[in-house]
């Protein structure tokens, strides 16, 4: 199987190098893994005196002191919000004396899948600190930390983890991340416009600075032989200021978000800029196919790059293009639902909805995550199925968006309202919003306990929740609704894949859901646990490295456009000529419909002319069968037919069909067979066709 993989290969690629990969992987990432918290007791005065003086702002009213702060003083200076405070269950991952870590939420596949390399290859991760807080989770100032402190942090970070991380001045991470990230590239990605207020040029001006100290650090750490994979839109700048100092560095980029169409991203201003710095990159690595093609949509019509099945073609370098779709860490996921935490809050939830089928949904509120479409798809549910009416509870428990979000917070609130007047009553509520962060045990103890896992997102690229709920649910096999707008949906296609923006899809989805089998429930999951527990964390993270490894980065050279005076004039001079024609693309256009791309009249006469031409050999050569070459062009007399690639043969004076391949030994169709399945698995809506030969 390997010889012929490798045939495969190097007839699509070249011939491969037989460099063998000995270096370490350089992972970019916008944020390390981790919050910093600072122990300002034994630090600067600097920033003893700004922390005084940002509690004087928080509240003025009261005398602060440089004394500890009792538990009970710390309650009354921190008055009561309508929403709950965040807590952190986090421990303390690595400390010094003034330096302590704890584990940085969200991401997690991201980090895990890096951090499941670590036994294969040297793992370098680099990124910046993101805020820096005190114990008291007040914000300092990155500016304000000395040169002595960020090396305790830096030496902290490396030694521990392998992290080398960079320190960002306040202004410039706001203008980047919270600026121009957050509120012109990410509407961007999930095509959606940003703001006419944004100060894009501002923003713009930090985003190019802070992804020039990103390319930097890569440069100070990097040694040839290594890999450097950029990871997410806050960075795309990174690849093209590395190749530009660093031209025979293997370098990729991966988007973990969406990427919008080309009619969407020519709309911003930097587009050139942007493009051209992902095209710095050996390899562009994106969630799925269609994501794919519109990078590659976006490249020719912006940049107007040479687009081929190799990859896309400009500038002198060839960039290919890989479907890489992100997984969990499976086993992980299995023990954390297994904590201790996990049964007694599951059971909790359990007798409060005793005899209740259970809808559950867990998602950021903001706008892309179609929590709003959710509920009005459970309003209608309920409306139009009235024998589930105080049967089902629909669960929604909803985190801060990337931006404020108080008026979707107002907006769910009301439809939630509205539901639970219209169908509840003062002994049973059919749908419960929570608004806030919870705690990992009761995140696995919900996914357990649910009868339907509900999600939504009106653009999405993997939303790994869908993957941690088929984990969680193990043994019970609760079937999933999901927007066929996620990243995932086209590989879990035996979840009800829905359109959010459906109501009644939505809502009959549900209906139909709670009506399945236990066999059908079955049937359906063992396909969607195949695929989570198959492509898990490590296997994205390998296939990266892998990719970028086997990535081909020779330029080729475009083909020399043919000189039709030259072919008439030696056509005219010649005294025997052979002629062999393909047929789908040049007798006729390439058609999805397969039976109906037939020859027209115009096109079968001209192949008379030629086959009435004694000096004339003319043939048909094609993939499709004997009986449609004699359907389509049976009649021509004269005209030879090669049917499914030469394996069928008609010669020119001949009525019947040679079988060149009787006789040959096929036993190699089992490994071309497994290489095929390889593919069409990481295809979406390919399918491998078998003929008689």
């Amino acid at each position: 199987m390997s010889v012929i993989t490798n045939k495969i290969k190097e007839s699509l690629l070249g011939p491969e190098s037989n460099e063998k990969f000995e270096g370490k992987v350089i992972h970019v990432v916008n944020q390390i893994p981790y919050h910093c918290i600072l122990d300002v007791s034994n630090t600067n005065q600097s920033i003893l005196e700004k922390l005084r003086q940002f509690r004087i702002q928080k509240n003025p009213f009261r005398v602060y002191s440089e004394a500890p702060v009792t538990p009970a003083e710390e309650k009354d200076m921190n008055p009561i919000s309508h929403v709950q405070k965040r807590q952190s269950i986090l421990t303390a991952l690595g400390q010094t004396n003034i330096w302590r870590l704890t584990q940085r939420r969200g991401h997690s596949a991201m980090y895990a899948g890096i951090d499941s390399m670590k036994k294969d290859h040297e793992t370098l991760y680099i990124g910046s600190t993101g805020a820096i807080k005190s114990e008291d989770d007040e914000p300092i100032e990155v500016d304000d930390i000395n040169r002595e402190e960020r090396e305790g942090l830096s030496e902290l970070l490396q030694s521990k983890y392998n992290i080398d991380p960079i320190f960002i001045s306040d202004k410039q991470a706001y203008g980047h991340y919270e600026g121009y990230s957050k509120q012109v590239l990410w509407p961007l990605m999930h095509s959606m416009m940003w703001s006419d207020q944004v100060d894009e040029v501002a923003y713009w001006k930090d985003y190019v600075k802070v992804n020039q100290q990103f390319a930097d650090k890569v440069m100070d750490r990097y040694k040839p032989g290594d890999q450097i994979w950029v990871h997410d839109y806050h960075l795309m700048l990174v690849p093209q200021m590395i190749r530009n100092e660093l031209p025979d560095a293997r370098i990729g980029i991966f988007m973990h978000t969406p990427f919008p169409s080309s009619e969407i991203f020519r709309c911003l201003p930097r587009r050139q800029e942007i493009l051209q710095g992902i095209m710095g990159a050996n390899l562009v690595g994106l969630q799925t196919y269609d994501y794919a093609r519109h990078l590659t949509s976006c490249c020719t019509r912006i940049l107007g790059l040479e687009y081929t099945p190799y990859g896309i073609s400009g500038h002198g370098a060839l960039v290919q293009i890989g479907i890489y779709p992100i997984g969990i860490d499976v086993e992980r996921t299995r023990e954390d639902c297994k904590r201790p935490g996990v049964t007694p809050k599951a059971q909790a939830i359990q007798k409060r909805f005793t005899n209740k089928k259970l809808i559950i949904g867990r998602d950021k509120l903001d706008s892309v995550k179609g929590v709003l479409q959710k509920l009005e798809a459970f309003e209608v549910f309920l409306d139009t199925y009235p024998e589930w009416r105080e049967k089902v509870v629909l669960i929604q428990v909803t985190s801060p968006g990337l931006l404020d979000t108080p008026a979707l917070e107002k907006k769910a609130n009301e439809l939630i309202a509205r539901i639970n007047s219209k169908y509840g009553s003062i002994e049973f509520t059919p749908a419960h919003l929570f608004h806030q962060h919870i705690d990992r045990d009761e995140y696995y103890a919900l996914l357990k306990v649910a009868d339907i896992g509900l999600v939504t997102p009106v653009i999405d690229g993997m939303n790994t929740c869908s993957f941690e709920y088929v984990v969680a649910q193990e043994g019970r096999y609760s079937p999933l609704i999901l927007s066929e707008f996620t990243g995932t949906a086209r590989s879990m296609s035996t979840a009800s894949i829905v359109n959010p923006w459906d109501f009644k899809q939505v809502a009959k989805a549900i209906a139909d859901s709670l009506s399945f089998s236990q066999e059908e429930k079955e049937s359906r999951y063992q396909e969607l646990h195949r695929f989570v527990t198959s492509h898990t964390a490590h296997y994205w993270a390998s296939s990266l490295v892998q990719g970028l490894l086997d990535s081909h980065k020779d330029s080729w050279g475009s083909t020399a456009p043919i000189d039709f005076s030259r072919v008439k004039l030696e056509y005219e001079n010649s005294r025997k000529r052979a002629l062999v024609i393909d047929y789908d693309g040049s007798l006729v256009p390439i058609n999805k419909i397969s039976n109906q791309a037939k020859p027209s009249a115009s096109v079968k006469d001209t192949l008379k002319k030629l086959c009435e031409n004694t000096q004339n050999i003319v043939w048909v050569v094609s993939g499709r069968t004997q009986e449609w070459l004699d359907e389509c062009l049976g009649d021509i007399p004269n005209l030879g037919l090669s049917a499914e690639h030469g394996c069928f043969i008609k010669d020119p004076s001949s009525t019947t069909w040679s079988d060149i391949s009787d006789g040959l030994d096929f036993s190699w169709k089992k490994d071309v067979n497994e290489i095929f399945e390889y593919y069409t698995e990481r295809t979406p809506g390919s399918l491998i066709e078998k003929k008689k030969s």
